[in-house]
């Protein structure tokens, strides 16, 4: 990948951080599930390379009848020889302190959102992750050493080290910031100089147990291939091949840039 495809990529993505933090400073009270609905509408508009379908509308009387058990995103980052696949929850963190622990063990202090989250990435090979949409005053400190400068909303976790924190390794009270720590910038992975994505994950997100999310031998599933294939359209389907444990099915291209 040469010097300025990288940086292509990494304004496209800076951009649609930026776009996330202003449409969650101007609508109030707005929920994840539509934040994340935002995020990836503004993703296909910014960068043709992500192309998405939806596998059923978010519906509250569903999730509550599923205990809270639903993904958000089945996020699948393919390149000519490897893939990265993410099984993805999302979480709004916002003010400065609030009772984290009891969100992240959620529902009923039960942590079953959490457990299955991860069973299912264990289960199928994906990495279990959470997207936390917050709007921090000032750049907070994370994982990335490179204290970045721009100020978003979004920032990626592996939920192997949140479940510390819902385990209560870091005290019945963590504060926003802290959590944020254990985080990246959403932008990173495709700002990040080590060029390659699963050097990316790698490096920050890397586990000695635990699954990778990384093939380079299995055939693409079919939903994915043909998300990779169409042109400008945004897919609609109702069940096939897609898993039904997520809303959202997210394909970024990397092929011709790996």
């Amino acid at each position: 990948m040469d010097h300025r495809t990288i940086m292509d990529i990494c304004k496209a993505h800076i951009a649609l951080d930026l776009e996330v933090r202003k449409f969650m400073e101007n609508v109030s009270n707005v929920k994840e599930e539509s934040i994340t609905d935002f995020l990836v509408w503004k993703w296909r508009e910014l960068d043709k390379r992500f192309n998405y379908l939806r596998v059923y509308p978010f519906n509250h009387e569903v999730e509550n009848s599923r205990t809270g058990a639903d993904f958000d995103i089945e996020l699948w980052l393919v390149g000519h020889r490897h893939h990265v696949v993410l099984a993805v929850q999302a979480k709004k963190f916002l003010k400065r302190t609030n009772a984290y622990v009891t969100q992240l063990r959620y529902p009923d202090n039960s942590k079953a959102q959490m457990n299955t989250l991860l069973s299912y990435a264990s289960s199928m090979n994906r990495r279990p992750f959470y997207f936390i949409y917050s709007l921090p005053d000032s750049n907070p400190d994370v994982m990335c050493q490179r204290k970045p400068k721009i100020l978003g909303a979004v920032f990626t976790a592996d939920a192997r080290r949140l479940e510390e924190y819902a385990d209560g390794k870091y005290g019945r009270r963590v504060t926003r910031d802290q959590l944020l720590a254990a985080t990246n910038p959403f932008y990173c992975m495709f700002c990040c100089p080590l060029s390659q994505v699963n050097n990316y994950f790698d490096r920050y997100f890397s586990y000695p147990t635990g699954t990778h999310g990384e093939s380079s031998d299995k055939p693409l599933p079919s939903y994915v291939q043909q998300l990779l294939q169409r042109g400008d359209d945004v897919i609609n389907i109702d069940g096939s091949e897609a898993p039904r444990q997520f809303r959202l099915i997210g394909v970024y291209d990397m092929r011709s840039d790996s």
